[in-house]
């Protein structure tokens, strides 16, 4: 009896690779914040919000700031420059936290850029 299509397909073992939790709820995070600051860029020192897989998962924020999934731990690492010199970063299990700690970071870059063109 000849094999159909879906059985070959069956007998290949074909895995289809769908994202991580801890990856879907970053790209959530990232359409988000690009949802809020849609018409407030910054001009200086831009917001990327950009997603990449190299080799486990990161939303970039801007050129320092960045949140990853470790998958193999199911930890999020969040890295925020505080200080041209000084680094904060925080590994949590809590997603919660990490949407709280980017909103807070984004909000006071966004803030910053309103103060520096009242400055001007």
């Amino acid at each position: 009896m000849p094999l159909t299509r879906h059985d070959h397909a069956a007998q290949s073992g074909v895995l289809l690779q769908f994202p991580v939790r801890g990856e879907a709820l970053l790209v959530r995070l990232a359409d988000l914040l690009r949802s809020r600051i849609a018409d407030r860029g910054l001009e200086r020192d831009p917001l990327f919000l950009l997603i990449s897989r190299c080799p486990g998962s990161r939303l970039s924020i801007d050129r320092t700031a960045y949140v990853e999934f470790l998958a193999d731990r199911c930890v999020y690492c969040v890295a925020i420059e505080a200080q041209p010199d000084t680094r904060v970063t925080v590994e949590t299990t809590d997603f919660d936290t990490v949407v709280k700690l980017v909103v807070q970071y984004v909000a006071e870059r966004l803030s910053e850029k309103v103060f520096l063109e009242a400055a001007s």
